[in-house]
């Protein structure tokens, strides 16, 4: 019971793993999200995308931290096929520096999928035309159609920018995976079947010389 328990448990490990490993190879950004919503191991996902930088769309998010300095995020839209996805380009300085430059031409990105500030949908734009947060609303309404659900923290990008904004680190990682509730049900049980044999037998310990002196006591009276 004991080895059969240790041999779910490790199940149960790899399991896991191999489902995070699975979640962390990246997929084509379409693959992950849809206009509509996405699936909640989306956030956190690593995926790639190829199409072009629509220089027009972009737009800063103001009051961002760096290192310690405070600038602004750069979000530019990337048009992939008929989509539009929301890139997170990274941090710059000053409104006027020369890391805003957009790529011309096809670019291919890799990044991961972050959440838009939902909480801050509406009353976002500023009066210096930046954004108080990545409002979804907001930059559709700026872009003209609609953009994927989610944003596209960017992490790699070929052919490469120079100079570039700074990367910003995404919030999520890796994805989370479900836990496999019934292989660590499995593990349990093992465990609970091996102490339910020791509890028997040291029952049986306790009631064997009592039934054997039961009997005893019997064939005397009997003879």
């Amino acid at each position: 019971c004991v080895a059969l328990g240790l041999w779910q448990g490790q199940r149960t490990h790899d399991i896991v793993e191999d489902e995070r490993a699975a979640l962390s190879s990246p997929v084509p950004v379409r693959d992950a999200l849809t206009v509509e919503g996405y699936p909640g191991e989306s956030i956190g996902r690593p995926v790639f995308a190829e199409g072009e930088y629509l220089a027009d769309g972009q737009r800063l998010i103001a009051s961002r931290a760096w290192q310690g300095r405070t600038g602004s995020w750069v979000v530019t839209p990337l048009r992939v096929g008929s989509e539009t996805v929301a890139v997170l380009r990274g941090w710059v300085a000053t409104a006027d520096s020369p890391a805003l430059a957009v790529p011309e031409g096809p670019v291919t990105i890799d990044g991961t999928l972050q959440p838009f500030d939902e909480l801050y949908a509406d009353g976002t734009l500023l009066p210096d035309g930046q954004l108080a947060a990545v409002s979804r609303p907001i930059l559709e309404q700026a872009w003209g159609t609609p953009a994927l659900s989610l944003v596209l923290v960017l992490a790699a990008q070929s052919p490469a920018s120079a100079p570039a904004p700074e990367p910003v680190e995404p919030a999520v990682n890796t994805a989370n995976v479900p836990f496999p509730l019934q292989n660590a049900a499995y593990t349990l049980q093992w465990f609970v079947f091996g102490i339910f044999v020791w509890l028997m037998w040291w029952l049986w310990l306790r009631r064997a010389p009592r039934e054997d002196a039961a009997e005893a006591t019997a064939d005397s009276l009997e003879a």
